[in-house]
């Protein structure tokens, strides 16, 4: 510790060390060059102008950020390489809303979710037959207590046999209820956890295989979707299940509630039978009524679930701010909706419930009042009709235990229309299709031909107007050029996360639409600027790279691509090694430590092409000399493309691309385009060296 005079002092010491790295980098190099110029000369991407020579060149400083994928400005777009990171679009936000809130006016078919659940039919089968038996209850109960309430008007010799017969009766029921119910929910409860399982699986699936384009629009961010695989498939299961066990059960009590009724006395059954409709009128408003409330509760619900996510994963962040008061403000803020809802549901839900009592005892009213005159005139006896009214009357009650659940099935319904939309949904750049062809023997002779793009998020805005570029198999490219020229946009365009709007890109002579896309991906390595680890061992993340079937890392390849990344020795100076855990997004190491693993990651995946976005602009000195040297090596017989990090890796490509005003500027070697008078590349250069 101590000034830099004093630690001058010390040849020895890692102060001069550093200082004199950096000094043996800059002196290999142009003595007006920087090192970093060329991609980050400036925080900002306001416009500067310098007169190098007799005319004056304006451009605005580069500003390369994670991930950009050359885009600045207001609307910031994740990287597709990381797309947890949540995406904002002001201007098409309230339309995103509407078109979001109108698809909940959808209904959603229910012998699809049936066909979901077809491996359960068996089980799904048997629980309906106890949810019917199970409905046999109330009236079988109707049958007892009106039979029982007769006995205490007979005799006392036949009273105490009776009653006897009859409790034995009720204890039978008790026995069979105890039997029937839990067996009813054990079968609803097994077919809608399977369900529950096969809809996550396959959601998730096909959330995997969508392009990238698709998680760029904000309600298909990383929170969302995991609301969706949790709250949506648990709300179907209620569909399925809980609700389909509770109208089998509803139905077998009204029929044979109605059946025992007619039996018993048809002209007052049918009096009273002209109540009962009230009731599902009343369930059917309800439904009605909270339709679409639920899609907007869902949707804010999800944007909660978004900010909690986004907090939890950029925790040192909000930890470092102190804003720990303004994200919890935040997600309050979109609960507040959902809250609103939950009082809706409240308000309505009870007088829905309070409105089927009201019929519920009105029932009761009715069937005395024409009971009593029945039997004044001597239409129906005493027992008929006690036997109609419990009957009937606990039919009713149960066709009110439905209309409470009223809610809970438009949640479902919104749900389960949620859950198709993503099933029902084509990739249009699918990486698991099988279509597409593949080449033989790969070059990695890489040409980009005419190419015109736009993301399709902002088409108005366009990147791309006329792009031409061979890249050489075997040879080193880098691309150079102002924020938003469209450098990371190219790796995009290679990777096929986006389609060009028009042109071609060719790899090998084959149109990159013509691939299969999971085969093409696999014949190229990227290695980004800050690079995605997930929450496993160094081992397992290493071991990502060998993807495909049958493919499976060996030991021996795991450390000879740590070794040739420069990896291997901080690995082994852990304390669990290899089988370090390194945290989520691989916070537990440095980043030099997470860039080196990224690369030992490619080495395992031996790509025909190297994609290196921005590798080191973010390390050390120290940091970027020895990733620098890993990747030296890993380009050795690799086609290359480089987005420009370090003027030195610049100076050694066989070929440097300026990018500008959607096309190639100037393309050439260093000194070539050294030489161009008020070149742009030359402009960059000299701009590096000003602002030293």
């Amino acid at each position: 510790m101590g000034s830099h005079v004093e630690l001058m002092k010390k040849p020895e010491g890692a102060y001069a060390q550093l200082i004199h790295l950096q000094g043996t980098q800059q002196e290999a190099e142009a003595p007006n060059d920087d090192p970093d110029m060329i991609i980050r000369s400036g925080s900002g991407s306001r416009s500067i102008n310098i007169k190098p020579r007799s005319q004056s060149t304006s451009f605005r400083r580069s500003s390369i950020t994670k991930g950009s994928f050359g885009h600045s400005g207001r609307h910031p777009i994740p990287a597709p390489l990381d797309f947890s990171d949540p995406m904002e679009f002001e201007d098409d936000l309230g339309k995103e809303i509407t078109d979001k809130v109108s698809s909940g006016q959808k209904k959603a078919s229910i012998s699809r979710l049936f066909y979901l659940n077809k491996p359960e039919a068996f089980v799904l089968a048997l629980g309906s037959v106890t949810a019917a038996m199970h409905g046999l209850v109330f009236p079988a109960f109707g049958i007892l207590i009106s039979s029982a309430i007769k006995t205490f008007y007979e005799p006392p010799s036949e009273l105490l046999k009776d009653s006897r017969f009859w409790a034995s009766m009720f204890v039978v029921m008790g026995a069979s209820a105890f039997v029937l119910i839990p067996t009813e929910y054990f079968l609803f409860g097994l077919a809608g956890g399977k369900l529950v399982e096969r809809i996550r699986s396959l959601t998730f699936q096909s959330v995997m295989h969508q392009e990238i384009n698709w998680f760029d629009k904000p309600e298909h961010s990383s929170g969302s979707i995991g609301a969706r695989l949790s709250v949506d498939a648990l709300n179907v299961k209620r569909l399925v299940g809980d609700n389909l066990a509770l109208n089998v059960q509803t139905l077998s009590t009204i029929i044979s509630g109605f059946a025992i009724a007619m039996v018993a006395n048809w002209k007052l059954a049918l009096i009273i039978t002209v109540v009962v409709p009230l009731v599902g009128f009343q369930a059917y408003a309800q439904m009605k009524f909270l339709k679409g409330f639920n899609k907007t509760a869902k949707l804010k619900y999800e944007e909660a679930s978004q900010i909690a996510t986004d907090a939890v994963g950029g925790i040192r962040t909000v930890a470092s701010f102190c804003a720990e008061q303004k994200v919890m403000e935040a997600y309050a803020k979109k609960c507040e909706s959902p809250v609103r809802q939950g009082i809706r549901e409240g308000v309505v839900g009870g007088l829905g419930f309070g409105f089927s009592f009201l019929v519920f005892y009105f029932t009761y009213a009715l069937c005395f009042y024409v009971g009593a005159k029945f039997v004044q005139q001597g239409v129906a006896t005493f027992p008929d009709v006690f036997r109609v009214f419990f009957v009937l009357v606990l039919a009713t009650s149960g066709i009110s235990r439905t209309s409470a659940i009223g809610a809970d099935s438009t949640k479902a319904n919104e749900s389960a229309v949620s859950i198709f939309e993503i099933l029902d949904r084509k990739s249009k750049i699918d990486s698991s299709s099988e279509e597409g062809v593949v080449v033989a023997s790969v070059r990695g002779d890489i040409e980009f031909q005419n190419v015109c793009f736009s993301y399709p998020l902002r088409p108005n805005i366009q990147i791309f107007k006329d792009l031409s570029l061979s890249i050489p198999s075997g040879k080193t490219v880098a691309l150079v050029g102002e924020s938003g020229s469209g450098k990371s946009t190219v790796i995009a365009l290679l990777e096929r996360f986006y389609d060009p709007d028009s042109g071609k890109i060719l790899f090998d002579g084959v149109d990159l639409k013509t691939l299969r896309v999971g085969w093409l991906r696999l014949q190229m390595g990227l290695v980004a600027q800050e690079p995605v680890l997930f929450n496993d061992t160094i081992r397992a993340n290493i071991a990502y790279g060998k993807q495909g079937e049958g493919s499976e890392a060996a030991e021996e390849e795991i450390r000879a691509a740590a070794e040739t990344a420069n990896a291997h020795q901080f690995i082994s100076a852990l304390p669990d090694g290899y089988d370090t855990v390194v945290g989520e997004r691989g916070v537990q190491l440095s980043g030099g430590q997470k860039q080196r693993v990224a690369i030992a990651r490619a080495i395992v995946k031996d790509p025909r092409v190297l994609l290196l976005d921005e590798a080191t602009s973010a390390l050390d000195a120290e940091s970027e000399r020895v990733v620098q040297e890993a990747l030296d090596r890993v380009m050795v017989g690799r086609t290359t493309v480089v987005v420009a990090h370090r003027l030195s890796t610049v100076r050694g490509a066989d070929v440097i691309a300026v990018l500008g005003n959607g096309a190639v500027a100037e393309k050439g070697r260093h000194d070539e385009l050294m030489r161009i008078k008020d070149g742009a590349y030359a402009s960059l250069v000299e701009l590096s060296s000003s602002s030293m």
